[in-house]
C-alpha cells in the first residue's frame, strides 16, 4: 500500500509539474525583485526550466521510495552551482519554494510525503560535504596512463590517445583492463570536470566520441573470443541517451565468451521485447543513467514478467541511479544490479549457471 501511495504521489507531481514550476518561478521573482531587473523573459523561462528539472527528480525519487536519489541529485546540483560561484542558499531557497508550491497544489496526503523528502534534502545540503578534487582512484593500476589518455583527449589529440592504447595492447595489457582502468576511469573524470565547470560541454562530447572511436578499433580482438553458448541483450531504456556505459558492458560480456546483441540507447519497450524473443537471449542488461527514467525500467520489467515466454528471463540493471539507491533494483523487479562491467559479467555467469 505504501509503495502504491508513493507511486501515486510521484505521478501527481508529474501531472502537475508545469503549474508547479510556474508557481515556483513566480515565487522567485516575487521574493527576489532584483531578478526582475537582471532577467528578461528568457530568464523566467530558464528559472522555470530549472524548476521542472528539480520536480522531475523529486517525483522519481518519491515514486521509487528513495531519499538517496533526491539527495544525490541535490549534491550534484550543489557541486555544479558551487563551481559556478552560485551560493548554496539559492538551492535551499529552491527547495523552500518547491515545498510551498506543492502544499498549494497537491492533495494533503501527497504533500506530506513531499514534505518529508524536501526536509531530508534540505538537511542533506546543510550537512555540506567537502568537494572532491578528482574521481581518479590512487588504486588504479593504470592511473598514469589514464591521466595521459585524458590529457590527449582534452587537448583534442585523438591520435595521441589512440597511439597510447595501441602501445598498451602491444605490450600485453588486457583489453578488459584498458576498458576498466582507462576508458571507464576517464569517462567518470571528464563528467566530473564538466560538473565542476573545468571543461565545456564541447570538451565532454569530444572526449566521449573519441573514446567510442578508439573502442571501435579494438573490436577485432573483442569479437574473436571463443564462445560458450550463452547470449545476452544490452540496451538503455526508452528516453535514455547515454550509451557508453552499456556499450562497455556488452563488450565485457563478448570478451567473456557470450554472444551479445547490443541495441544501444533510447530503445522502445516493444522493440526490446521483440528482440529478446527473436534472439532467444539468456540475459537482459538494462542501463538507466538518469534517475527520472527509473519508472520506465520498472514498466519494461513488468511487461517482461507478465509475458509467459519471458517471465523467467534474468535481468541485470545498472547505471548511476542504482549506485545511489542500493536496494532499488529489487523494488523494480530486476534480478540484480552491477556497479561495473566486470561485476555485471560475474553476476550474469552466476545467474545462468544457477538455472
Amino acid at each position: 500500500m505504501e509503495m502504491h501511495s508513493a507511486s501515486t504521489t510521484g505521478l501527481q507531481i508529474k501531472v502537475l509539474k508545469l503549474p508547479l514550476a510556474e508557481l515556483i518561478t513566480t515565487l522567485h521573482f516575487q521574493h527576489q525583485p532584483e531578478l526582475e531587473i537582471k532577467n528578461s523573459k528568457a530568464g523566467r523561462e530558464e528559472c522555470k526550466k530549472e524548476s521542472l528539472f528539480h520536480l522531475t527528480y523529486l517525483a522519481e525519487a518519491i515514486a521509487s521510495g528513495s531519499n538517496e536519489i533526491f539527495n544525490q541529485y541535490l549534491q550534484w546540483a550543489a557541486v555544479m552551482r558551487k563551481s559556478r560561484n552560485i551560493p548554496m542558499e539559492d538551492l535551499i531557497t529552491d527547495l523552500d519554494y518547491i515545498d510551498f508550491a506543492c502544499e498549494q497544489l497537491l492533495p494533503a496526503h501527497d504533500y506530506r510525503r513531499v514534505k518529508s523528502f524536501i526536509t531530508a534534502g534540505s538537511q542533506y545540503l546543510k550537512d555540506e560535504k567537502p568537494l572532491p578534487l578528482t574521481t581518479f582512484s590512487e588504486n588504479n593500476p593504470l592511473l598514469a596512463y589514464a591521466k595521459q589518455y585524458q590529457s590527449f583527449l582534452l587537448n583534442g589529440n585523438r591520435l595521441g590517445a589512440q597511439a597510447l592504447i595501441d602501445d598498451l595492447i602491444s605490450n600485453g595489457e588486457a583489453v578488459t583492463s584498458i576498458y576498466e582502468h582507462i576508458f571507464q576511469a576517464t569517462q567518470h573524470e571528464i563528467g566530473f570536470l564538466w560538473q565542476t565547470n573545468k571543461i565545456s560541454v564541447a570538451h565532454e562530447h569530444y572526449c566521449t566520441a573519441a573514446t567510442q572511436q578508439i573502442i571501435a578499433t579494438l573490436y577485432t580482438r573483442i569479437f574473436t573470443t571463443a564462445k560458450k553458448g550463452v547470449k545476452m541483450l544490452a540496451c538503455a531504456v526508452s528516453g535514455d541517451l547515454h550509451e557508453m556505459g552499456i556499450r562497455m558492458i556488452s563488450d565485457f560480456f563478448e570478451l567473456d565468451g557470450w554472444d551479445t546483441f547490443y541495441l544501444g540507447a533510447n530503445m522502445p519497450d516493444s522493440d526490446i521485447i521483440a528482440a529478446i524473443k527473436e534472439q532467444k537471449v539468456d540475459l537482459l542488461a538494462l542501463s538507466v543513467t538518469m534517475p527520472f527514467h527509473i519508472s520506465k525500467a520498472e514498466r519494461l520489467i513488468r511487461k517482461i514478467r507478465s509475458d509467459d515466454d519471458l517471465s523467467q528471463l534474468k535481468i541485470i540493471v545498472g547505471g548511476y541511479s542504482f549506485s545511489q539507491a542500493k536496494g532499488l533494483w529489487k523494488d523494480i523487479g530486476a534480478d540484480g544490479s552491477a556497479q561495473s562491467a566486470k561485476e555485471a559479467v560475474q553476476m550474469g555467469n552466476q545467474m545462468i549457471t544457477l538455472q
